[in-house]
Parts: C-alpha cells; structure tokens; sequence
C-alpha cells in the first residue's frame, strides 16, 4: 500500500507528540531533581521484531539515541536465548553499561506495546537515578578500576509480569541506593511514562489501523535514510583523520587520545577509532554503543529536521575495538562516559569540517563537569545528595557565534534552578555568571562558559568527576581555542589541590567550603581579524571580552576614552595581516 502525504505527516506528528509527551510526564513525575529539574532522561518507541528505533522524544538526551535502541535489543534478545516471551503488561529493567546503557545511573525500562493481541512496538524510557549505590554518592566514583564499585548493575530482568510489579526485584533496587524514596518516586515515575505511551499508541492505531502506521513508519525511515544518503553522496571521497585527548583517566595523569579515521565512500561513511588509547584504569572509559550513541548525536547536528529513527544513521558503519577506551567490555569502569561521549563528538565535528567546512562547528566546552555534594542535611537530618553537571561554551561555525552557556553536548539536562537547590540541599550559590574571554575568538566566537560558586552550609563530602582542562576546545580554520576549565575547592581557609584538575574525590570538606568552577567556552571559526566589528563592539559592550582580550586577539584599537576606534582597528587588522606576529 502507498501512504498519502498527509497521512503520513500526521501519523508522523503522533508519533513524535506520543514521545514527547512521554518526556513530559516522566519530568513532571519524578522525584529525582536530575529528572525533574533538569530533565536528564529520555523515551522513544522502537520496534518488537529487532529493536530499532521508530521515534525518540525530541527533548529527551540525544546520548540515549543508540544506546536506548541497544537496549531494547537486549530485551530482545534475553528474552529469546531464555526461550521465554514478552507478555502484555510485561515491563523490563536493566542499566548494565555493556547492554545498552550508558553509565549505572542512566536507568532503563521496556515494555511491549500490542494492539488487538499483536506485539508490534516496544516502548522504551531512560531516567537518571540520582543515586545507585556505589564507593562514591550519587555513583560518580573518579577513583573507581571496576564496574562494581560504581553501583548497582542491573542485567536484563522483568520489573513488572503481566501488570503486576514483581516486588523482590523491586526490592533489590531499593536496598541499593542512597536514597531509596527518592529512586522509588523515580521507579514509579518511569513505569507511568509507558503507561501513558500504551495508552496514546493505542488510540493512534484505533484510528488509522496497524497496516497504515507500519507503512507510515517504513515510510519515514526510508525517506530519512534517503536524505542523508543525497548529502552524503556530495561529499569528497577521502578519509579524514582528526586526534583530541582528555585530559587524563582519573587515576594517573597520562592523556588519553581519541584518533578517529573517518571514509567517506560514495554515500557510505565509516568511523574507526582503532587508533585510540587503550582502556583507562580509571572511569574515563565507554561502552562501545555509547560511543555509537555520541557519534549519531554528532552526526543528527548536521541533520536538524529529519526525524530521530534508525534510517539516519543506516549510512554509518564503526570499527570501535575492546582494546581502547572507547570499547571497553566488563570490568571496566564507564562512570566518566560523558566526557568520552562529549570528546567522540568533537572529533566528529573536527573529522568532517575537513570534508564539509560550511557545516563544520568548532569544539565546544566538552566536559559534563561533574560536581556531587552529599551528606546529612542539618535542617532535616535527612541524607541528601546534589548532582551539578555544568554547561559551557559551545562551538563557532561558518553560520554563527557558538551558543553561550549551552547544556551538554550528548544531552539537553538544564542546570537546577539555583533557588531549587537551596530550597532541596544546604549549599548557596554566591556566584553565577558569564565567563568573560572564555569563548575562542574567531571571525565566528566560540560561546562562552560560566563561573559559578557555590558554598557548602553544613559539612559535606564532595566528588569531581570533568576533563577539559589541559587540552581546551579548539577553534577550527583560524579560529582559537576556548578557555579550559578550571576548578577551585577553598575547604576553610584552605585551597584544595585536585590531583588530577577536575577530578577527584570523594573529600570530606567543613562547613562553609566553597567550590568555583569555570566551565570552558567554545572554539572560534575563521580567522579573528576577519570578526565583523559591530560584533567586536557588542561583544565590549556585554562584557563577553575584555579590552586586552580584543586587543590581543582582534587587533582592536581604542580612542583616548576607551572606545573601539574602528579606523584604527582596521589599519592595525591591515599591519597584522602584512607582517603577522
């Protein structure tokens, strides 16, 4: 059968509004601030037969793309080696790094979805728990060798037979968590989501009927495969090479370098990372699909308006082996996986700016750096643990100024509202604000990062868990670098030193410690002499650059007053480009 264009958008739009919505409830719903306040999860459909994926919300986290669709393959396939079946009513857990997940606490459920007793879509949600056991709270461990003193690892396993909630799996959940009613709320909150899901598919077949959704959803991955495949095929057949490092593994100070070797092939493309460092001892470590997951994120900003199925990334084929830290199997630690996730997409970007500079976008801040306060909170003698992963800088490209102060690469999580957090946990924040000169200059800036401090009202122990600040985000074609990141922990009088920049921990601090972090900006594009100079003046004007920063960097000159002086600034952009410094 042949679907009609409107049809097919309609059923497309349902499709995409039913995911949302499932985005929507799970953050109106859940008790972890991680969820509710920043909106670190995601939800998709997939399909029953293989586990592709059909549709993913578009404001869940991108990361969960590849590795929710992974997941649901697990499912799959668990319940197929057992010779077992998926029953209506049935629900699924599991968070292992090496099936689909991402890190321990990103938690994941499946549950079937029939219509008129025929198993066609599975329905998938990811929430990040809060807490899920662990050496470190909130199972950030910057000192963990091994997946077992991260947490908690949950191998495929029913949640939920046939509607009712199986209790002793329910159970050893939360006899393994920090915060057992806070992960209950959450359990609770994730199993409404595939409820609601159920039930808004359910009226989406009811009116158009399985034969027409099945072609629609064909329909749509086809055409989406189509269009990246029609840009792909533009490109020059080549392989582009392009190297970054992290900073380091979290328990020695050696780099780990990323290499990627991209092939365009007519419109086939081919990611090998081969050539990057072997396993960390450390954290900073992925599962391979979650470096696929990071890839396709890369790959989706190239892609803004096709819809999020399995057909975009057809095209792609990855060569990522066990033996570097971008592969790693069991035991390995992956807590730091969105560092690695975050780096996997600035070689992406650097990789095809070679290949494509009109689309091409510098690196932007690339940490998730990670700040845990945990403790007892004096004010209720309860236990409480705070989780502030921060934003910064992203990067310039041909078409603009990178974003300032955007939320992570791999994800869309919002920091907290300050007043939130001290409202949930015993900490006030003295200072949040732009990062001036943080953004790399360039005929584009890279976006800027922010400064923040925050003040530990009662005693605490803190866990750093960043990258970022040896090697910062650099510019492409001219343009520079952003600032790198920096992290200050002042316990008392005290300046703490972390051993490894921004990681470390945990550390018992006293009451009144403060903790400053500035997040890095992003990488400039083209050259900085090159920059427009009403921009020059409205970047002074704000406060993004400093006069040194313009000077150095700009070939800026000021009047007697302090003004930009725009015939003196293109003379001396003139005498720089004649005989360069």
């Amino acid at each position: 059968m042949t679907v009609d264009p409107t049809t097919l958008a309609v059923v497309r739009g349902q499709l995409e509004h039913i995911a949302d919505e499932m985005c929507v409830v799970q953050v109106s719903s859940a008790f972890s601030p991680l969820v509710a306040e920043m909106g670190d999860m995601a939800n998709g459909i997939y399909y029953y037969a293989n586990g592709d994926t059909v549709i993913q919300g578009r404001s869940g986290q991108p990361i969960f793309v590849a590795s929710m669709q992974a997941a649901m393959q697990s499912v799959i396939q668990h319940v197929s080696q057992r010779g077992d079946r998926i029953d209506e009513g049935d629900v699924f857990i599991l968070n292992d790094p090496y099936l689909g997940g991402t890190h321990l606490p990103d938690v994941k459920m499946a549950a079937p979805f029939f219509f008129k007793g025929e198993p066609i879509f599975l329905l998938g949600s990811t929430g990040h728990w809060t807490d899920i056991a662990g050496a470190s709270p909130g199972s950030f461990g910057p000192r963990a060798t091994d997946i077992f003193q991260e947490g908690l690892r949950i191998p495929v396993m029913r949640l939920a037979r046939r509607g009712e909630i199986v209790e002793d799996v329910r159970n050893l959940l939360l006899h393994n968590t920090r915060l057992a009613p806070l992960q209950a709320g959450d359990i609770e909150a994730q199993l409404n989501v595939l409820r609601v899901g159920h039930e808004r598919l359910t009226k989406l077949f009811e009116r158009y009927g399985t034969a027409t959704i099945r072609e629609c959803a064909a329909e749509l991955r086809r055409r989406s495969e189509t269009e990246v495949r029609s840009y792909l095929a533009d490109l020059p057949d080549a392989t582009y090479t392009f190297i970054d490092h992290l900073d380091n593994g979290g328990l020695d100070p050696k780099p780990l370098e990323i290499v990627l070797d991209l092939t365009i092939r007519g419109s086939d493309v081919h990611l090998d990372f081969s050539r990057s460092s072997p396993p960390s001892r450390g954290p900073v470590n992925c599962a391979a699909q979650t470096t696929i997951s990071a890839c396709q994120v890369a790959i989706k900003h190239l892609f803004p308006s096709i819809p999020i199925n399995a057909g975009c990334f057809a095209p792609f084929t990855y060569n990522i082996p066990p033996d570097t830290f971008l592969g790693v199997q069991a035991p390995s630690p992956v807590g730091g996986y969105p560092d690695c996730a975050m780096r996997t997409i600035d070689v992406v970007f650097g990789a095809l700016s070679q290949a494509d500079p009109e689309r091409a976008y510098a690196a932007a801040f690339g940490t998730s750096g990670v700040c845990v306060l945990a403790g007892t909170d004096e004010r209720t003698l309860g236990y409480y643990v705070a989780v502030f992963p921060y934003g910064g800088g992203y990067g310039a490209s041909s078409r603009g100024d990178g974003l300032i102060y955007g939320t992570t690469t791999i994800g869309s999580a919002n920091f907290p509202s300050l007043e939130a957090s001290e409202h949930d946990f015993p900490v006030f924040w003295r200072q949040f604000a732009l990062r001036e000169d943080s953004g790399g200059a360039g005929r584009s800036a890279g976006g800027y990062g922010i400064v923040m401090e925050v003040e530990a009202l009662g005693p605490t122990t803190a866990t750093f868990l960043g990258d970022r600040a040896d090697f910062s985000p650099f510019g492409i074609f001219g343009g520079k670098p952003g600032a790198p990141n920096v992290v200050k922990v002042h316990a008392g009088e005290e300046l703490l030193e972390l051993p490894f920049h921004s990681k470390g921990g945990p550390f018992d601090l006293p009451a009144g410690s403060r903790i400053e972090m500035r997040s890095p900006g992003g990488g400039g594009y083209g050259d900085p002499l090159e920059r427009p100079l009403d921009l020059l003046a409205r970047d002074l004007r704000r406060g993004y650059i400093s006069r040194e920063k313009a000077e150095a960097d700009y070939g800026a000159v000021f009047d007697g007053s302090g003004v930009l002086d725009e015939k003196g600034t293109i003379e001396r952009r003139r005498q720089l480009v004649v005989a360069p410094a």
